[in-house]
């Protein structure tokens, strides 16, 4: 469970590195084709937030999982 935990967390990394990339490639494409129509930079700050708050979540499902496979009787 900890190994496929471990690859599901890098995949969700390359997956994020792919989606920025994506928007970069789009950006650069902008700044060099039409740069009077470049969007503006805005921080998004929600974001960060829930994904913290997600990550705590999963934190808590992860720990209660570990928790009932230690507290199941054994055979």
């Amino acid at each position: 469970m900890i190994l496929r935990g471990a690859a599901a967390q890098r995949r969700a990394e390359i997956e994020t590195a792919r989606a920025l990339n994506h928007q970069l490639a789009g950006l650069v494409a902008f700044a060099v084709h039409d740069p009077q129509h470049l969007p503006e930079f805005r921080p998004d700050h929600d974001d960060a937030a829930h994904s913290q708050g997600a990550r705590e979540v999963d934190h808590e499902r992860v720990r209660g999982a570990l928790i009932a496979m230690a507290l199941r009787p054994r055979p």
